[in-house]
This record gives structure tokens, C-alpha cells and sequence, in this order.
């Protein structure tokens, strides 16, 4: 006997074939999303801003920054106590070396200005009298010596005449010698008085000498004192500009205390401070651009402080350039110091924080620029606003900038629109 054996499909069930698919849906999006970074890991396009490796010749530079100085000051202080009388100008001002700041007034001064001028024209009027005096006496003594040359011409026509007679026998002998000997004498008398008005004159030179001693000590008492006196009067001293005035109307201040400090404007130099991490890079005579926001100047390191303020160290630059218009003492003013150039370096413009051998992590953008991943970067030297890459980036990568602090924790961000 035959068995029928039944050949009837089993129907698919369509509702079976749903729910698989859903769930394998399901599984494909989660795990989609497990590889999608979380919403705290996303960050805007215009939130942040990036930088591109390039490799080429980087022109090492360090930054600093600082003030222009006067080359030549001038301290103005006061000479003796004195009080503050009027004040003209005020710090800012241009000046010329007659230009007056202030004057001070101290009534002592004035007092021994008067005094020393009457003693100098003492001493002058005395001067005066003893020359009056020689003169008087050279002309006494010449009317002597005229005198004595008189009564020996007549003494010499006597002696000659007795002598003609004492031959006749009218004169005696004795009588012609007494004549003979007063004209000897008579000469004499003459030679002396001759060396009596030479010495007198030398003793007048000297007397006169000491006289021209005293007006000249009392001259220079007169000019010392009106130094003083005019120095109240407190002039600029020099061409520049008025850089401190620290006295006001009215006050009292002491001999040597400040009166004001005047520069010069046309002769400046730069004093840049600059980090010391970067002072070993660092070196005399080489090029400084300095930027006065109104122009640029070139100059050379000329000094380097030794000591260390704040972390910072002071470059003296001189400006061998042509001064812009507004340069003018301590006005801030930024400096670059080209310190070399590193050959076939690879660089990029500074990250956030990023400083000289430091290792750290940055974000590398992707060629879509929609996702980054951090990766490790050792930097070299600073060069202005580039940094040197060691390590960790190729030319034509593209890296985040922007602080990225948080997502410290983030090893991939999106960057979305």
C-alpha cells in the first residue's frame, strides 16, 4: 500500500522578517554611534582656527617688547632750598636749551646776589684809588727828578764858568772844587731818583696786582652766587622734551631735589624686554626691527642686562634707522631680534600656550576637515609668531590653533558648521 506523502513550502511569516531587520538596524546605528563622538566632543568650524605645516627656511626672531629712551638726559634740581614759584611747562612739552620749565625763588639768594655786587665794586673802586695814588706819587717823584736836573745843569754852567775864572786868578781853586762837588753830587742824587721811580713802579705793579686779586675773588663770588641765583630760574638745558616734573606750585624743596628731567627726541634709543628662556639665543650687534605703531626703525643689540626682572631681561638697542614722526621718549614701541635662520624646517603658526621644546598634544584635522584626532607634537625653537615641529607632523598637515583645553580627555573630535 502506497503513502501519500504531503509536499506543501512552509509560508515565510512577513512579520518575522520585519522585526530581524529592524534589529539588525538597530545594531548597525548603535554601533554607528558608538563611533561617532558624543555630543560634548563636537565643536563649531568658527569656534576655532587652524594652522597648515609648511616646510621651508624659518627666520628665527625672538619678541620682546619696551620703550624708547633719550641717548641724552639732563636732571634739572634745585640749588638751594627754595620754593617752587611758577611752573611754565609740564612733562610732554618740547623744549629748546633756553626754554624756561619753572622758577623757584629764595630771598637769602637774592640778599647775597646785592651783597657779593657791592663788595666787587668795592674792590674795583679801591683799584681805582690806589692807581689814582701811584699816579700821583710817579709824578711827584718825576717833578723831583726834573728838579735835580735843573740845579745840576746850573750847577754844571757854575763849574764851568769859576773854572775859567779860577785860571785867572778871579776864583780860588777851594771855591771851584765846592762847585765841582755839588755837580757830582747833584748827579748822583739823579742816578738814584732814576732807580727810585723803577722800583716805585714795580712796587705799584704788585700793589696793583694785589688789588686785580681781590676784584677777581670778589668776581667770581659774583658769579657764583648769580649761578645760583639764575638757576632758580630752571631752564631745559638741552633740545628734547620735558619727561618728569615731580614738583607742584608752592612746594618747598630741598638743595640737589629734583626739578624736572628733560631728554632728547632726537637722539633715541630702545630698551626691549624679552623672556629669558630666549637669552641664550641672544648676542651683540644683531639686527632689531623696532615697530612704533607709526613706523618702523632698524637697529642693533647693543647691550644685554645681566639681571633678571619678572622673568624678563632688558635688550639696549641702538637705532640706526631713520626715527619715525611720532617717536619720542618712553613711548612703547614693540622689538624683533633676528637671532638666525633654521634650514628646511618644518613650522606652523603658534599654538595656544605652545612654547620653546615643549611636548604636548594637538589635534590634526582631517582632509574633510569634519573630524580631528589628537596626536603627540615636540616643537622646536619660536620664531615670532611660527613655532618650530620636531616631531609628530608632516608638511601640508593641518592642526587646531584654538585653546583645546577642553577636551583634554577627547582623543577624536567633529568639527561641524
Amino acid at each position: 500500500m502506497d503513502i501519500k506523502i504531503s509536499t506543501e513550502k512552509k509560508s515565510t511569516d512577513p512579520k518575522k522578517i520585519w522585526i530581524v531587520g529592524a534589529v539588525l538596524v538597530v545594531i548597525t546605528l548603535s554601533i554607528w554611534i558608538m563611533n561617532q563622538p558624543s555630543r560634548a566632543d563636537k565643536v563649531a568650524k568658527n569656534q576655532i582656527w587652524m594652522g597648515t605645516v609648511k616646510l621651508g627656511d624659518l627666520a628665527l626672531e625672538v619678541e620682546g617688547y619696551g620703550q624708547l629712551k633719550s641717548k641724552h638726559q639732563r636732571l634739572l634740581t634745585s640749588p638751594s632750598h627754595a620754593t617752587v614759584e611758577e611752573i611754565l611747562l609740564k612733562p610732554g612739552s618740547l623744549v629748546t636749551k633756553d626754554s624756561i620749565i619753572a622758577r623757584l625763588s629764595n630771598p637769602e639768594i637774592s640778599q647775597k646776589v646785592r651783597e657779593v655786587k657791592r663788595s666787587y665794586n668795592h674792590a674795583k673802586a679801591i683799584y681805582l684809588q690806589v692807581e689814582l695814588k701811584q699816579k700821583r706819587e710817579v709824578l711827584a717823584h718825576q717833578a723831583f727828578q726834573e728838579q735835580l736836573k735843573s740845579e745840576l745843569e746850573i750847577a754844571q754852567l757854575k763849574m764851568q764858568a769859576e773854572e775859567k775864572l779860577m785860571k785867572r786868578g778871579i776864583v780860588s781853586e777851594l771855591t771851584f772844587k765846592r762847585s765841582e762837588l755839588n755837580h757830582r753830587q747833584l748827579s748822583r742824587r739823579i742816578t738814584i731818583e732814576k732807580k727810585r721811580l723803577a722800583q716805585l713802579h714795580e712796587v705799584h705793579l704788585q700793589e696793583l696786582a694785589i688789588e686785580q686779586d681781590n676784584i677777581e675773588q670778589e668776581k667770581e663770588n659774583v658769579g657764583v652766587v648769580t649761578q645760583q641765583f639764575d638757576r632758580l630760574t630752571v631752564r631745559a638745558g638741552i633740545n628734547g622734551v620735558v619727561q618728569n616734573l615731580p614738583v607742584e606750585l608752592g612746594q618747598s624743596v630741598a638743595m640737589g631735589e629734583q626739578i624736572a628731567l628733560v631728554g632728547s627726541v632726537d637722539s633715541l634709543f630702545a630698551m626691549i624686554n624679552v623672556s629669558q628662556s630666549d637669552i641664550d639665543f641672544i648676542a651683540i650687534d644683531q639686527l632689531v626691527h623696532i615697530d612704533t605703531r607709526g613706523g618702523k626703525i632698524t637697529g642693533k643689540v647693543q647691550r644685554i642686562n645681566p639681571l633678571v626682572k619678572q622673568g624678563m631681561i632688558s635688550i639696549e638697542v641702538s637705532l640706526t634707522g631713520e626715527l619715525p614722526s611720532n617717536a619720542r621718549p618712553d613711548l612703547n614701541v614693540d622689538g624683533v631680534i633676528s637671532i638666525g635662520t633654521l634650514t628646511q624646517a618644518m613650522y606652523i603658526k603658534k599654538p595656544v600656550n605652545a612654547s620653546t621644546r615643549m611636548k604636548t598634544q594637538l589635534f590634526k584635522v582631517d582632509k574633510s576637515q569634519e573630524q580631528a584626532e589628537k596626536v603627540a607634537i615636540t616643537y622646536g625653537q619660536e620664531s615670532g609668531e611660527f613655532i618650530q615641529i620636531l616631531t609628530g607632523a608632516f608638511e601640508h598637515d593641518t592642526f587646531i590653533l584654538s585653546d583645546m583645553s577642553r577636551w583634554n580627555d577627547s582623543t577624536h573630535i567633529a568639527i561641524i558648521q
